[in-house]
């Protein structure tokens, strides 16, 4: 489909929902720029499905707490900042935000002018629990959420689970762009992991099963549990710190037969339960089948269409699990390439859905198998 050249797109986006393919499918109607804002700060400008400036990639996860602590602050006015330098002046026809903190500096830029729609993105959602400083703050965001969904043109939630979508009646369950980088099987002796690594990942079990069976382990991300037990990791584990770049994310998972995404709170007291395993979407771009939980909404698609593992987080299960992955690669790698095509051709129709009925102007008779 050839992109109209009218519609300007702008993303204000964090990591974990496929950010830069995603930009690349909405390029499909119009220019898109892609602005993340998260553990890294980061610049993309995207047409008709070609990335026409891709910038350096800056860690801000220094100041992660910080942004914590004051409600985004820092994530407001870094993202108002580029959103200037990139735009010079020109409105954008729909920011898509998000949640609170990137769709009140979304929704700043609407009451400047500087925007004509607004879409509210919710990714996560955070029961009340933990200590009463968490449970406070906690509080206080989900407010915040429900503020900008109020405000916001449309919200698009990436799972049905999450209750602050309701708030807005003209709420949707987005079914976001997934990467696939379309790699040969290659020679898949390897385990890949990406996240910010806390105790409910479970690496320690991680750790035993690799070094049990002689399999090399890569950790791509950084946090400060995982440098509380490097030291339990096998020697040859190797740790690629925290990247963004689906380049060298191919290049990584293309090694590895399986991806690991286990969680040990598998319940709705766990904000997992209320998001997406971008984990998982991460491996399938370089047809890696996954070993994970039902966790989220989405799980039980993996085993319904045969490309992973669904397994309870005890150490038996986890290891069996990775050894007929190991055993059936081929046919979980086919089983990705079926799935991918299928569901990247369901974003691409809801995406020209949505544009059009916010008032997008999209070229007659587009069709809907240009997906990525």
């Amino acid at each position: 489909m050839t992109s109209p050249a009218t519609n300007h797109i702008v993303l204000f986006q964090g990591m974990g929902n496929n950010e830069r393919g995603w930009a690349r499918l909405a390029s499909n109607f119009g220019r898109v720029t892609l602005l993340q804002q998260g553990m890294i700060q980061h610049t993309e400008v995207w047409e008709q499905g070609a990335c026409l400036f891709n910038g350096p990639e800056t860690s801000v996860v220094s100041t992660r707490k910080w942004d914590e602590a004051t409600f985004s602050a820092l994530t407001i006015r870094r993202l108002l900042a580029r959103f200037r330098e990139q735009m010079r002046g020109q409105p954008a026809d729909v920011i898509i935000a998000s949640n609170y903190n990137m769709g009140l500096a979304a929704l700043w830029l609407r009451r400047r002018g500087k925007t004509r729609r607004v879409i509210v993105l919710l990714s996560d959602y955070l029961p009340l629990r933990g200590s009463l400083a968490v449970r406070v703050h906690r509080w206080i965001t989900t407010r915040l959420n429900e503020l900008v969904c109020r405000r916001a043109d449309e919200v698009w939630s990436v799972s049905p689970r999450i209750p602050t979508m309701r708030v807005n009646p003209r709420n949707f369950v987005v079914p976001l762009c997934l990467e696939d980088q379309a790699v040969p099987a290659g020679d898949r002796q390897e385990i890949g992991y990406i996240g910010y690594p806390s105790a409910d990942h479970a690496l320690e079990i991680l750790f035993e099963i690799c070094r049990k069976h002689h399999i090399r382990l890569n950790l791509v991300g950084r946090s400060p549990y995982l440098d509380s037990i490097k030291h339990l990791a096998p020697a040859d584990t190797v740790f690629h710190g925290m990247l963004s770049d689906s380049v060298k994310l191919n290049q990584i998972f293309a090694r590895c037969f399986c991806g690991y995404a286990v969680y040990r709170n598998t319940g709705p007291q766990s904000y997992s339960y209320y998001g997406i395993p971008s984990k998982t979407f991460v491996y399938f771009a370089s047809h890696t089948p996954v070993v994970t939980t039902l966790t989220a909404h989405f799980t039980p698609e993996i085993e319904n269409r045969g490309i992973g593992c669904v397994v309870e987080p005890r150490a038996e299960e986890i290891e069996a699990a990775i050894l007929r992955l190991r055993a059936s690669f081929p046919q979980y790698r086919e089983a990705i390439g079926r799935f991918l095509v299928s569901w990247n051709e369901g974003a691409l129709r809801f995406h020209q859905e949505r544009f059009a009925a916010i008032g997008l102007q999209l070229e007659s008779g587009a069709k809907s198998d240009s997906a990525p």
